[in-house]
């Protein structure tokens, strides 16, 4: 098990929470994924056997939230 932990400043609601959990909850290898909205933060525990950080990476831009 991998954990990552990223800064994405674009963070600012209840509901961008959601939405990054749902997109990164449902990648392959993912096990949990936590969103803090006041530091603006994401942490992700996952299996790096399955899904490597740079897609962890990919797929919160792709959601919508660049992590710094």
């Amino acid at each position: 098990m991998a954990i990552l932990d990223l800064v994405a400043p674009d963070i600012s609601c209840a509901h961008c929470q959601h939405t990054i959990e749902d997109s990164l909850g449902q990648m392959a290898g993912v096990r949990q994924v936590t969103v803090s909205v006041p530091e603006q933060a994401v942490h992700i525990d996952y299996d790096a056997a399955a899904v490597d950080a740079t897609a962890l990476r990919a797929a919160l831009v792709e959601a919508g939230y660049p992590p710094r």
